[in-house]
């Protein structure tokens, strides 16, 4: 190698491995290892102090009250499971609730919080607090809330820039009949006076009452307005994404509507198996302004309801609700002023399939575990869809094709390019797939990036030029590269790859 290509691979190395520490504090940085260190830290810390808490599981005997603006709590490893905070328990009053955030700039990442009777991290809109971002944590048999933001949305009860991302909200202990609030009072990220918030690459597993109701896993009401609510991924759940509930308060800010100006795209729904008329795939109620646009809402069963509009008529009547290029495999509820029906939604450039006899399950790679990643079967919903400015990428994060006619739902299909077990990676498992089908006919499952007669080099350099890209399919590693890594990845990865096979 030459001197200048050593220098430009050093200077990548010396770059991603800066960018993969941890940040710097301009505060006090706490290292925790127990229970007690712990709680030290929450009641001592100061304005932008951070508190790493090493490995383990730990027993919380307070709840953590996060009053110090800038502060940042994570986990040492940055692996969200490495670091698990438990309550009282999900069914069992003790300690009810996990991290309150009740000033701005607080960050809460790298950990998982599991077993809290109401919430397990707590917003405080009623103390304006802004700025939060919660990346890359798990909350695990919640109550109530997995992620609750009170306040009620008047116009000194919002919080504004907020950012939760990469979580994974999953329930896997059966609500009980027990609580106070009711057998039903159970969702996710359930929150209102809300603005210019982004919700993205979440993940909400499971999240159900004790008699099979509840409310979303994303569940926004009450005051939202610039939102957008993006690439995430609901199975399971009582409902997936809602949007405003009822008629609107005239306290709020956004008043005499729910919401405005709301982004909802390349998310997916797997509807639960249950019979009431309460579990919809996504909800709308009284928004001004909102645009549902490559989403796709799958009910495994024929229901009436996985589509949902409403409205209280008068200056609160659906207004400018734009949904298009969506794949919805179940019937569509209208209770809006305006016209809602499915055939004027297939109209507006969606898929509908209320008898479930067009989008098939085959459509997808495995659509009852939730991976809707489309096949080359899905040939209605393939080139089929209209190109939008507002949705470049898909719900991998993958292109969506410039001049040319995208997908319709969530997935792009061949994106990203090299992801030939469709697990939102494109890594060695590809490569794997491309070197067993050499030379050999195939389709894209079988490393046939390219779409031409075989698996050959030409599928290969594909693979390698996208080579650490993408989001992960399953939720249940919990380290994220920094930027800096990915970015070490895509430098050296291809190239160390490359060698060894040429070896």
């Amino acid at each position: 190698m030459s001197k200048r290509g050593t220098r430009l691979v050093y200077l990548c190395v010396l770059l991603a491995t800066s960018l993969c520490l941890p940040g710097v504090a301009s505060g006090t940085i706490w290292n925790v290892s127990n229970v007690s260190q712990l709680n030290s830290a929450v009641v001592g810390a100061g304005m932008n102090d951070e508190i790493v808490i090493a490995s383990g599981t730990y027993n919380l005997n307070m709840y953590l009250n996060l009053n110090d603006v800038g502060l940042t709590i994570r986990g040492a490893t940055g692996n969200r499971d490495d670091v698990i905070l438990v309550g009282g328990g999900m069914n069992t009053q003790g300690i009810n609730e996990g991290l309150m955030v009740n000033v701005d700039n607080i960050t809460i990442r790298d950990l998982t919080l599991k077993s809290f009777y109401y919430n397990a991290i707590h917003i405080r809109g009623e103390n304006d607090a802004d700025n939060a971002l919660i990346s890359n944590v798990r909350t695990w048999n919640i109550g109530e809330r997995h992620v609750k933001g009170s306040g009620g949305g008047g116009p000194g009860a919002v919080s504004d820039n907020v950012i939760i991302e990469n979580l994974y909200m999953l329930q896997t202990e059966a609500r009980l009949d027990t609580n106070p609030s009711g057998a039903d009072y159970i969702g996710g990220i359930d929150c209102m006076g809300v603005r210019n918030w982004t919700i993205r690459d979440c993940v909400a597993e499971g999240i159900v009452g004790a008699t099979d109701g509840g409310n979303a896993a994303i569940f926004l009401w009450q005051g939202v307005q610039d939102v957008t609510i993006e690439r995430n991924r609901i199975i399971g759940c009582t409902k997936g994404i809602t949007v405003g509930l009822g008629s609107p308060n005239s306290g709020v800010f956004t008043y005499p509507y729910h919401a405005e100006d709301v982004l909802i795209r390349n998310n997916t729904v797997l509807r639960g198996p249950w019979g009431t008329g309460n579990n919809i795939g996504l909800e709308l109620s009284c928004t001004k302004d909102v645009e549902v646009y490559n989403n796709t809402l799958y009910s495994p069963n024929s229901y009436f309801r996985l589509f949902s509009t409403q409205d209280s008529g008068g200056a609160s009547a659906t207004t400018n609700l734009q949904v298009i290029n969506n794949i919805i495999r179940g019937g569509v509820f209208d209770i809006a002023t305006g016209d809602w029906s499915a055939a004027a939604l297939a109209a507006m450039g969606n898929i509908v399939d209320p008898s479930l006899l067009t989008v098939t399950p085959d459509w997808f790679v495995d659509p009852a575990n939730g991976d809707f990643h489309l096949t080359e079967l899905a040939l209605a919903a393939l080139n089929s869809a209209v190109a939008l400015g507002a949705v470049p990428e898909d719900m991998d994060g993958g292109p969506r094709p410039v001049g040319a006619f995208p997908d319709m739902g969530a997935d792009e299909y061949g994106s990203p390019a090299g992801d030939a077990n469709y697990d939102g990676l494109v890594d060695g498992l590809d490569y794997t797939i491309w070197s067993n089908n050499f030379n050999l006919p195939g389709n894209w499952g079988e490393a046939n990036f390219n779409g031409d007669a075989f698996v050959d080099g030409l599928d290969y350099v594909i693979w390698s030029n996208n080579y650490g890209f993408g989001y992960p399919v399953s939720p249940s590693s919990g380290a994220v590269p920094e930027p800096g890594c990915l970015l070490l990845l895509l430098v050296a990865g291809p190239l160390a790859l490359r060698r060894k096979v040429r070896a």
